[in-house]
């Protein structure tokens, strides 16, 4: 089977898995965009201005809980129930949503479909390994990657058109049979594993899970440094726990050591952690500035962190046919550009035009999707046996524990700089430049990191392709 053949992603009955997969993706993804397009318009209909930004960030931490779920949901109920159920949570919470008629039901609501969607996009991403021979892991990931990119221009797009005509609820209601026909597609094409026990569903670890990614959401909505810190401190204690407790439970959430940078895996992970903190600091200011600093319109500038998600796309198709030391040059060459133009763009921040910040952007979003693609297709490979598909669906859990992460610090950063205090073109600057200039340590520690990838694979040597039978 050719590695650069795209057709055979829909052949030997991987048309409807890869179908699944990126719908099921997808529909998470339009989602996380659509939200922040809407919020003004909902928190004008139902009230609840207090809380703005909990819509957000609830469906965040749940989304990373239901992440973390994936696997042990996976393992009792099998790929076809496991996936089944995740479709009809997130059913469930679109429908709540789009009927919600005060912000606590919204709150609620948004809850249920995260959880939902972190289940499909932890079992999407197990499935890509149970379902697909190595040789074409990195063109389905690159698929993957195209549906983020679709979905960063159609969410703002879909919120756009409904916040504008005033029903919001529409944005919601409009995915609803989407979800309703992809779940049912899931129950009927998807392999049903045989008959197993349900392993024992781990509760203490997803509660500390959820505590810590909680600590870490509201540290910036708290009052004072020190509070702030403490509960930084918190959420990162908190997570560290969940790993060591897993670390000896029977069921597992996450494979053998996985942050241990003395593994492989361990070493992949960080750097996939590293890149979320990186694009999330990015993405949550860019917008500010393009708005304060050029004048630049609330939708243009929205539309702005498009270019990171298009470009990060553009990259994944660009190398997914790359191999040996192609593909080691796109694991180390894609932070290292990253770090680069990160470098450029904190500098000229204040000084560059839209055009060329957006370029600037676009290159850090170019470096990432190069690396990452080849960096989660390496996971997949080297994963310790048994552990195969645990490691391939834990890794959206790192990359949104990343997420969180980065949003903690960049609005400590930020606030720390003097923008607590109030917006204006100098604050935004100073801020801005201070978050950017810290978030370029994580593409650069991702890029010593990615020279031990590449001395892992070195060691290793390049495995043979290999044919894989697909389930019925």
């Amino acid at each position: 089977m050719p590695a650069s053949d795209w057709g055979a992603l829909f052949r030997d009955g991987r048309g409807a898995f890869t179908v699944i997969l990126n719908l099921g993706i997808g529909l998470h993804a339009i989602d996380m965009f659509l939200i922040s397009t809407v919020m003004p318009t909902v928190v004008h209909d139902i009230g609840g201005a207090a809380f703005y930004a909990w819509p957000t960030m609830l469906y965040m931490a749940a989304s990373i809980v239901g992440s973390a779920s994936g696997g042990p949901l996976k393992a009792g109920l099998g790929p076809r129930r496991g996936y089944a159920l995740g479709g009809l949570l997130f059913l469930l919470g679109s429908a709540a949503c789009g009927a919600s008629p005060t912000m606590a039901i919204l709150l609620v609501a948004r809850t249920v479909q995260g959880y939902g969607g972190g289940l499909l996009l932890a079992q999407s991403m197990g499935l890509v390994n149970d379902l697909y021979p190595p040789a074409l892991r990195t063109r389905v990931l690159a698929l993957v990657s195209g549906v983020w990119g679709v979905a960063a221009l159609i969410g703002p797009l879909i919120g756009g058109i409904f916040g504008e005509i005033g029903w919001w609820r529409g944005a919601f209601w409009t995915t609803v049979p989407i979800i309703a026909g992809f779940t049912l597609l899931a129950w009927r094409s998807l392999p049903q594993a045989a008959a197993a026990a349900v392993p024992k569903f781990p509760i203490r670890r997803i509660g500390l899970l959820a505590a810590g990614v909680l600590s870490a959401g509201i540290a910036d909505n708290v009052p004072g440094l020190p509070l702030k810190l403490g509960l930084l401190a918190a959420a990162v204690l908190l997570v560290v726990q969940t790993f060591r407790l897993d670390s000896a439970a029977a069921s597992r959430m996450f494979p053998p050591r996985p942050m241990s940078l003395l593994t492989p895996v361990g070493t992949a992970y960080w750097i996939l952690f590293l890149f979320s903190m990186t694009h999330t600091a990015i993405g949550i200011f860019l917008p500010l500035a393009l708005q304060v600093l050029d004048g630049v319109g609330p939708l243009a500038a929205g539309y702005a962190n498009a270019a990171l998600a298009v470009a990060w796309t553009a990259a994944s198709f660009a190398t997914s046919g790359w191999r040996g030391g192609g593909q080691t040059a796109a694991i180390v060459g894609g932070p290292l550009l990253t770090a680069i133009s990160l470098v450029c763009l904190t500098l000229g921040i204040a000084t560059l035009s839209p055009l060329e910040i957006c370029t600037l952007t676009a290159l850090v979003g170019f470096g990432i999707g190069a690396s990452n693609l080849h960096i989660v297709a390496q996971t997949m490979r080297i994963a310790e046996r048994g552990h195969e598909s645990l490691t391939a669906s834990s890794i959206p859990t790192i990359r949104s524990i990343g997420i969180s992460f980065g949003a903690a610090v960049a609005g400590l950063i930020a606030n720390t700089a003097g923008l607590g205090g109030g917006i204006s073109a100098p604050t935004v600057v100073t801020a801005i430049t201070w978050v950017y200039g810290a978030a370029i340590l994580a593409p650069t520690a991702a890029f010593i990191l990615s020279l031990r990838i590449a001395r892992f694979r070195a060691a290793a040597g390049e495995p043979a392709p290999s044919v894989q039978v697909v389930p019925d």
